[in-house]
């Protein structure tokens, strides 16, 4: 059985934080020394509906994002989510989103930016306050659904999100689509990102992956799934639906339970990452001119 290792507390971070005498990096981009994060999302249930097929792919992935009880879970799938990935040994993270049980997070929904910052401190509260009497912090947050779309090229969407997660704690990781729109958000906020990869969805021409509503937003045959991954971690590199080559800077690949043969490809994705390893963060530093805070009305 793999366990966790103890966890720094914030006391811990802050003579971490004191004691570091290299100088901040220019870009919020995380710094992996080496490998990459294998990320998944767990708990997207709610009340007696299940996803099947969890916690099959929970011993090739280095980090868990457990949904938070707006587009899915509730309080028992969370602290179950969360008695897994201790058991696994994994980096937790909170899969937050729109509040959309009924429509899985997937429906447009605009809120506005006050609404949208209480959402996400309510949720990342929710999976906190679970987690600590298990004795660990969440690393990251990965946002889901139309909310996860939306940081692709909604600038006021994407910072929102990141300030919000800066103000309940700036060690965490946002993990979000690869693109200048997140890198921006963390520079604003103060805090780390990293941009991620889809090895089962399919992307255009400019880096961005195809809306679901697309006939072939996703990837059907394994096949396909593992030629798109071998591309990725080997190239950097995706096919887009064109045939256009497109270059990815990412360091996290996310896989997921509704994959063809999910299990089967999530072992082959862990052979392939040889260095797989979890995410780390410390805050980003601001310039003082960069703490203008957007209007929580906006």
């Amino acid at each position: 059985m793999r366990r966790t290792k103890p966890q720094r507390t914030r006391n811990y971070r802050e003579r971490d934080r004191d004691s570091h005498t290299s100088q901040p990096s220019k870009s919020a981009k995380i710094l992996v020394a080496r490998g990459l994060d294998i990320n998944t999302n767990i708990g997207e249930g709610f009340g007696p509906f299940r996803v099947e097929g969890e916690a099959d792919i929970l011993p090739f992935v280095t980090s868990a994002n457990i949904a938070c009880g707006a587009h899915a879970g509730d309080p028992s799938l969370m602290e179950a989510a969360l008695e897994e990935t201790r058991y696994y040994g994994l980096a937790l993270g909170a899969h937050i989103g729109y509040p959309d049980l009924a429509g899985y997070g997937r429906r447009e929904i605009h809120m506005s930016t006050s609404e949208l910052r209480a959402s996400v401190l309510y949720q990342l509260g929710a999976l906190s306050g679970l987690a600590k009497t298990l004795g660990f912090e969440i690393t990251q947050v990965r946002p889901h659904g139309f909310l996860y779309r939306q940081m692709s090229h909604d600038q006021r969407v994407s910072v929102a999100v990141a300030r919000a997660i800066s103000e309940f704690d700036r060690w965490l990781v946002l993990i979000g689509p690869a693109g200048n729109n997140l890198l921006s958000a963390g520079e604003k906020s103060g805090i780390r990102v990293a941009q991620e990869a889809w090895i089962d969805r399919a992307y255009d021409n400019q880096g961005n992956l195809l809306p679901h509503s697309h006939p072939k937003a996703v990837l059907k045959s394994q096949h396909e799934i593992i030629k798109q991954a071998v591309n990725l971690i080997n190239h950097k590199q995706v096919i887009a639906q064109d045939g256009t080559i497109v270059k990815l800077d990412f360091q996290s690949l996310h896989v997921h339970a509704a994959m063809t043969n999910a299990k089967t490809v999530a072992e082959q994705i862990r052979a392939m990452v040889v260095d797989a390893c979890a995410l780390t963060a410390e805050p980003f530093s601001l310039d003082k001119d960069d703490h203008r805070l957007l209007a929580y009305g906006e």
